[in-house]
């Protein structure tokens, strides 16, 4: 009950919580009322107290009439100081006045005197005392703007100004009297010096006016001599006009006329590279001029402007871009020279001259025109670099795409033979690495061009400009290790045909290795002596490598259609011979000093691994039962390919009746995958399977072909399907063949063109599937 916050309804509830408890109330009252007697007590007593001590209203009552007071004196002090401050506020403005204008009438007295003194010393035209004069009487005149409207100080400004008017003219006819007597002294100098700073001090229009006055001055002898309508303003004299523009600026160069911060010899520069320009543009515009002409004055032109750029440096005098229009004059004379090369090339032979007489020369395989080519490739663009990095880049990059398709197809294209049957002998073995090694040659010198085309090109160009083709080269490449296939396929024919003649019928034993596979590992050793050591690049010789190595395989798997397996003795034999070429195979590196890779040997392994897994299956009795074949089946080749599973029954010359039953079961096999651990699940391919032609592919290609007395039409193509390569026949004399070949290279590109159509077929067997 004591605090301030008191609420009764609180206590009340507290009290009374229950009905039960109004039985209280008359206690609750009597307490409340003996509370409120002992307040009324306590009040009493200290209000009795307090009374006893002093008298509350009356100190109440005196307190506000002594603030009264102190407001009263206050009022009366702050009207005293105002009135003091009063005074002394005016007093300070009077003598602010006083000081303004005794400054004013000080500086209209100088004002007056200084142009009394330019009046008096004007006539004498001694320009340093007047620049001294007349620069304060420009800062007193900017002092007095705001007093215009006074008429006295009007007055005085118009004075001023009509003294200004004299002293230009007086400048302008002293700077022409100068030129007149061209009688110069530092003395008469330094005066005309400080008249041009006077002609800036007044108005820098005068300094445009006078520049532009020196300028015409100084050039007016060179207008006259150079006219366009004088034979000495065409662009055969460009080289007199910069010679005696020199001249101009030797006989100015000792000039102290003019401030240095005017950089007069920048400005006549400036104009005289202005006027040329236009004089420039005028004589290439109206008249047909040389190309050696074009180049000659461009090249006098860029080493002009080098000179002025490096004894004025920190500007860009350019006057050479006035011939960028024009550059294509150039353009056209290096596309009559690239045009007379290629001709040239033509009529000789490609080989190096080592290499022609003996295979076994240690020199490059590289045809001589391509170097030579590209030498007067870097030769025109380093010439074009002296003269221009702009637009002219892009055309020139035009050109160079032009003859590299030009080279690609007249020079090189046409030493492609038309047949494979004519890619036979050493000959065609010198030929197509030379022609491996060029393409390669010419993609890695193409690829450095577009790089430098990159970098040099100005900025402003470079989205549009084209990019050099390498590509066609990239084809020809594959081309030429196809054709180095071929030229091996044709010389194992005679060992197929031996393969074909043996009577695999009749074998009741295994022997050694056949003679067919002996032929064959020889004649591929011999081969790859010559081969190898030919071809630049160890990638190409690797991609080569791998290439034979599927080919071998892949003829030997589509040759066993051809013959008739009676038995496991005549599939052992087939097998020991495999494992022999496998070893071969595996030392192919070797024949050309080459490390054999682990990479390489994974290949090989792989390859003969799947041809290998084949021979097994096919060793498997007929007599097997079904599950138990298709689960040896499942175990070596681990595919699930049902077009693969028929050609292996073909192969094995299981019934086409009886082959429904082993179909069905291989489903049945594959259908129980899921629950079974009998077949691989790493989704094994094996590829020589792909590759193997089924019996329709077989016959139709029978159907089609020339009959022999063994199919070996079949065992010579493989897969490769022997492309009918249309370009003239390597013959033993390939120098003889180069010049019959040239008037058709030249002529035409319909046997190029054929010659792309039939490689299409060809590289079919290049496609790598997934390994």
């Amino acid at each position: 009950m004591n605090s301030y916050d008191y609420d009764p309804n609180t206590h009340l509830n507290q009290i009374f919580d229950s009905p039960d408890t109004l039985n209280h109330i008359p206690q609750v009252l009597s307490h409340i009322h003996q509370y409120k007697l002992n307040l009324t007590k306590e009040i009493d007593n200290l209000s009795s107290k307090y009374d006893s001590t002093t008298n509350l209203n009356q100190d109440i009552s005196q307190l506000i009439g002594n603030i009264k007071d102190v407001k009263q004196s206050s009022q009366l002090t702050k009207t005293s100081i105002s009135s003091m401050t009063s005074s002394i506020q005016k007093l300070d403005s009077a003598k602010r006045n006083l000081i303004l204008s005794m400054n004013i009438f000080k500086k209209l007295q100088i004002l007056i005197k200084l142009n009394n003194e330019l009046k008096d010393i004007i006539s004498t035209r001694n320009y340093q005392e007047i620049y001294k004069r007349l620069g304060a009487i420009k800062e007193l005149l900017a002092f007095f703007q705001p007093y215009k409207s006074i008429d006295l100080i009007n007055q005085i400004n118009l004075m001023i100004i009509y003294t200004q008017n004299k002293l230009i003219d007086d400048i302008f006819m002293d700077f022409e009297e100068f030129f007149k007597t061209k009688s110069e002294n530092s003395k008469k100098s330094e005066n005309l010096l400080y008249g041009a700073k006077i002609l800036e001090l007044i108005d820098k229009k005068n300094k445009v006016k006078l520049i532009n006055w020196f300028n015409n001055q100084t050039l007016k002898d060179l207008k006259n001599i150079f006219s366009q309508s004088d034979e000495a303003g065409s662009i055969e004299n460009l080289g007199r006009r910069f010679i005696f523009f020199n001249k101009i600026l030797d006989q100015i160069k000792s000039l102290t006329i003019f401030p240095d911060d005017w950089n007069i010899f920048t400005q006549i520069i400036q104009e005289f590279i202005k006027l040329t320009k236009i004089d420039l543009q005028t004589s290439l515009r109206n008249k047909n001029i040389e190309s050696s002409t074009l180049l000659d004055n461009l090249t006098k032109t860029i080493e002009f402007e080098k000179n002025l750029n490096s004894n004025y440096p920190n500007n860009n005098f350019n006057i050479s871009s006035i011939f960028e229009p024009y550059l294509s004059i150039w353009v056209q004379e290096q596309e009559k020279l690239l045009n007379s090369k290629i001709l040239e090339f033509s009529s000789v032979s490609q080989l190096p001259a080592e290499l022609a007489k003996d295979i076994n020369a240690n020199i490059p395989n590289v045809a001589v025109t391509s170097t030579e080519l590209f030498k007067t490739f870097h030769k025109i663009l380093s010439q074009i670099l002296k003269l221009s990095n702009g637009e002219i880049l892009i055309n020139l990059a035009r050109l160079f795409n032009k003859y590299l398709f030009e080279y690609v197809n007249k020079i090189l294209l046409p030493i492609l033979p038309r047949n494979n049957d004519d890619i036979s002998g050493i000959e065609s073995i010198k030929y197509l690495t030379m022609l491996l090694n060029t393409s390669d040659y010419m993609v890695s010198n193409i690829e450095e061009l577009n790089e430098k085309f990159q970098i040099i090109i100005s900025s402003n160009y470079k989205d549009f400009l084209p990019q050099l083709n390498s590509e066609i080269f990239a084809q020809l490449i594959q081309k030429s290790v196809s054709g180095l296939l071929v030229k091996l396929t044709n010389d194992y024919k005679s060992c197929w045909r031996e393969f074909f003649n043996i009577d695999w019928e009749n074998l009741d034993n295994v022997s050694d290795v056949s003679s067919y596979m002996t032929d064959l590992k020889r004649i591929t050793s011999d081969n790859l002596k010559m081969i190898l050591p030919l071809i630049i690049r160890d990638s190409y010789i690797r991609n080569f490598n791998d290439k034979l190595v599927e080919l071998l395989v892949t003829t030997i798997l589509n040759n066993l259609k051809f013959i008739k397996i009676s038995n496991v003795i005549n599939l052992e034999q087939i097998l020991l011979d495999i494992i022999s070429l496998k070893d071969l195979c595996l030392n192919l590196p070797n024949l050309g000093q080459k490390e054999i890779t682990k990479s390489y040997t994974k290949y090989v392994n792989n390859h003969f691994h799947e041809l290998e897994s084949i021979i097994k299956v096919l060793m498997i009795p007929n007599t097997t039962p079904i599950e138990n074949y298709i689960e040896s089946y499942f175990e070596l080749i681990e595919g699930k390919s049902i077009n693969n599973f028929t050609k292996l029954l073909n192969l094995k010359k299981i019934n086409k009746n009886d082959q429904f039953k082993y179909i069905e079961n291989f489903k049945l096999q594959l259908s129980i995958e899921n629950t079974t651990d009998q077949i691989s699940n790493n989704h094994h391919i094996n590829h020589l399977l792909n590759n193997l032609e089924d019996e329709e592919m077989l016959e139709s290609s029978m159907i089609t072909s020339t009959p022999t007395p063994k199919p070996i039409i079949h065992t010579s193509s493989t897969r490769i399907s022997s492309p009918e390569i249309k370009s003239p026949n390597l013959l033993p004399k390939m120098n003889q063949f180069e010049k019959n070949i040239r008037d058709l290279a030249m002529t035409g590109e319909t046997h190029v063109n054929k010659f792309n159509e039939n490689f299409k077929n060809f590289g079919k067997f290049f496609r790598k599937d997934e390994r």
